[in-house]
């Protein structure tokens, strides 16, 4: 009798579970976080969340990098969570940060602290140990820019950079609505050094009214940069340059940079650049009117090439988006993204730019090396010596769906080393310093026929036995 009650409790333990499972699905905490190897990698379930239509382009979030010292991966995602994984997948730690989304990563030079960046009601700038995944200090960014639950106007902790000393430098900004109906912004840049003091905020008494999206900083010549991107452009603006240049230590304001716009747009904006060189001699940004730009390291331009030419075609305007802008020992590098209708970018365009979805490399005095094109858009580009990985993610104009993946790219030979696919549009990437290792974030997408494709996850890649030297 009692061997018979033991073999009912257990059938009804395995139908209750079963019974969960058609319930939530994916959502179960054992199959949550499962690591699937089919032989091509390595895969993680990072959780449900939202699904974006597939014609809205980027806003799926994740951030990876590498943990050389822990040799694995630090992963922040759109839950608020972060966590360490080694090469096989597996959970060395997790770490609920908030209920906001990780936009932001950055390891300080010493591999010690992981530096995230957030966007919520709050807005933190957090830094994490990386062996323990303990939160050593945090900033609420609202602190600085405001927050304004009413109107969704969320702060966002949206780039950092660090130094070789250890000290963070993250822009942070929300956007806002003025009186007149217009979209106006708040931003500050601050500098935070590894114990959590702060060291300046810039400005020191007010806020920037410009949309900031990107900061450098460069130990050589002691500067930090910041670029403006806003599309929504006022004459009244305070902060309408281009470019700002700040002593590193101080937040003392150097020098601005204004770079003239071209037609049919009204100013210059600068989404994923400037970018030092390492010896910082060099600045190289790409604005999104489809100009690659090279400065001198105060802003000087020393050359301008026009890598995505505004067509007019049928009446409107199209053109590639420029947007990153890099110094590398193997040449000066800018990327193009989908290719949009000037006056809206959710329209459709007619054809493809000929420019968009694309690398073009040029040696450090202007002449031209190379383009690549991949089949979508670069979302996002880490290095490794002559190795650039390419987060191949959305292209909105011919929906093709087998272009999402991992892309490797030789520089020096402008050709590509490996490819590694995904079912959905791959949205983060990064690298290992010897190429060996490759991992990149998954999101999920529905296309115009209603079809859900990808899932949001983490996939981890052996690099061929790398190639980066």
């Amino acid at each position: 009798m009692n061997k018979l009650k033991g073999w009912l409790a257990l059938v009804l333990l395995l139908l209750s579970w079963c019974a969960l499972y058609w319930i939530t699905g994916s959502r179960t905490p054992w199959n949550q976080f499962h690591v699937n190897n089919d032989g091509s990698g390595v895969s993680v379930y990072l959780g449900d969340i939202p699904t974006q239509n597939y014609d809205r382009m980027g806003f799926t979030k994740a951030v990876v990098r590498y943990a050389a010292e822990e040799e694995g991966w630090i992963v922040g995602t759109e839950r608020g969570e972060l966590f360490l994984f080694d090469n096989e997948g597996r959970q060395k730690w997790k770490r609920s940060l908030g209920v906001g989304k990780l936009i932001a990563l950055c390891l300080t030079p010493d591999g010690k602290l992981a530096i995230v960046g957030e966007q919520s009601a709050e807005g933190r700038l957090y830094a994490v140990d990386v062996h323990t995944g303990d939160i050593r200090w945090q900033y609420k960014s609202a602190d600085f820019v405001g927050s304004e639950a009413s109107q969704r106007s969320y702060p966002s902790v949206v780039h950092i950079a660090v130094d070789k000393e250890n000290n963070v430098y993250a822009n942070a900004y929300r956007f806002l609505m003025r009186k007149d109906g217009s979209r106006g912004y708040n931003a500050k840049m601050l500098a935070v050094n590894e114990e959590g003091k702060l060291l300046w905020q810039f400005p020191k008494n007010e806020v920037i009214d410009s949309w900031i999206n990107w900061c450098d900083v460069n130990d050589n010549n002691g500067r930090a940069v910041f670029s403006t991107s806003a599309y929504d452009y006022r004459e009244d603006m305070k902060y309408k340059d281009t470019m700002y240049f700040l002593d590193k230590r101080t937040g003392e304001l150097l020098n601005s940079t204004h770079v003239p716009p071209i037609p049919p747009f009204d100013n210059t904006v600068m989404r994923g650049s400037p970018n030092y060189s390492a010896d910082g001699k060099y600045l190289a940004a790409g604005a999104s009117d489809g100009r690659g730009i090279l400065f001198d390291e105060a802003g000087k331009i020393l050359w301008t090439r026009s890598i995505s030419k505004p067509q007019e075609v049928d009446g409107a305007y199209v053109n590639a988006s420029g947007r990153d802008g890099f110094v590398t020992p193997y040449g000066v590098l800018f990327t193009t993204i989908n290719t949009f209708n000037r006056e809206n970018w959710q329209l459709p365009t007619p054809v493809e730019h000929p420019s968009n979805n694309s690398i073009f490399v040029f040696n450090t005095d202007g002449t031209f090396r190379y383009q690549y094109m991949a089949d979508g858009t670069m979302e996002e580009i880490a290095f490794a010596g002559r190795l650039a990985a390419c987060a191949v993610g959305r292209n909105v104009r011919t929906h093709n769906y087998k272009a999402h993946g991992a892309l490797v790219l030789d520089l020096e030979t402008g050709k590509r080393y490996s490819y590694f696919p995904t079912e959905g549009p791959c949205q983060a990437i990064g690298i290992s310093p010897d190429g060996k290792w490759l991992a990149g974030v998954e999101a999920p997408a529905l296309t115009p026929d209603g079809k859900i494709i990808g899932a949001y996850r983490l996939h981890i890649w052996k690099n061929n036995a790398g190639g980066a030297r």
